[in-house]
């Protein structure tokens, strides 16, 4: 079967009727010696009108469009992918890429669609954006940066005073699977409040600095976060992220950001949130 990468080579020689030289690329070189198709000219190849019309049979027995733009894949699902070639997995869109990770605090209802889902403990609920925009009707959201974290929400020691009696609890996302991107194109769209839950070093206020409808950052009370701070071996983590945090850290107006700051900047020391799963007081909303 044909790779991707050679049918998008062939996409765009073919439909440059004009020119005729092109570039030896790796993936062309082995075309031409695999196929007889063109001429090896130096650093060049060239592609006579005879050999683009073969070219177009090539991609037409390969079961790709001859007419789809090289780009053509980059948007579509895997289903539309094979509509314009052999293989589902050209598809730009990741599977389960455009989804979130949410729950509630335990024994709290997920509201969606006027109704109530109490979720099993432990559990969470993978869901369509678009969906999820549509359907969920919370106050406030409590995004949490790690999904260890997030697990074990209910254990997170810190103080939930000002957030809603229930709110939707997200999980910032990763690469692939409910990825970051996700949830950040959920939050701006959803258009609530947003509380962070973040890990208490320059990487993780940076972060909660960039959540859509900020509101706040959820810590244990300070002097609990000065002694955990004065007890971490994180200096290293602190200083290696300080270089590459601080400009979005610096740009931000949020209070609580700019307090928690100071914290950290005076201890020049990092508090992975995995810590106020035993440290802390505060468990879940009021």
């Amino acid at each position: 079967m044909i790779s991707k990468a050679t049918a998008i080579s062939l996409l765009r020689v073919i439909q440059q009727p004009s020119r005729n030289e092109f570039d030896s690329s790796k993936v062309l070189k082995q075309f031409v010696e695999d196929s007889g198709i063109g001429v090896l000219s130096g650093r060049k190849i060239i592609f006579s009108e005879s050999h683009k019309v073969r070219i177009r049979k090539w991609l037409i027995a390969e079961k790709v469009d001859p007419d789809a733009s090289s780009d053509s894949w980059d948007h579509v699902s895997r289903s539309e992918a094979l509509m314009l070639g052999p293989d589902e997995k050209w598809s730009g869109t990741g599977v389960r890429c455009d989804r979130i990770s949410i729950k509630t605090f335990q024994g709290r209802p997920l509201m969606a669609n006027g109704t109530s889902l109490l979720l099993p403990p432990g559990a969470n609920l993978e869901w369509s954006t678009q969906q999820a925009l549509t359907s969920l009707q919370h106050q406030d959201v409590v995004v949490v940066e790690n999904w260890e974290t997030f697990e074990v929400i209910d254990t997170l020691q810190v103080d939930l005073s000002r957030v809603s009696s229930n709110p939707l609890v997200l999980w910032r996302g990763g690469h692939g699977i409910a990825s970051a991107g996700a949830s950040v194109r959920f939050l701006e769209a959803y258009g609530r409040p947003v509380w962070s839950a973040p890990d208490y070093d320059p990487s993780g206020l940076a972060i909660a600095s960039r959540l859509p409808h900020l509101t706040g950052v959820l810590a244990p009370h300070d002097e609990v976060l000065r002694s955990l701070l004065r007890q971490s071996r994180f200096h290293d983590r602190y200083t290696d992220q300080l270089a590459s945090s601080i400009d979005s850290i610096g740009a931000t107006t949020n209070s609580d950001i700019q307090r928690l700051w100071q914290l950290i900047l005076e201890a020049e020391n990092a508090v992975p949130q995995e810590w106020l799963h035993q440290h802390g007081h505060d468990k879940a909303p009021g």
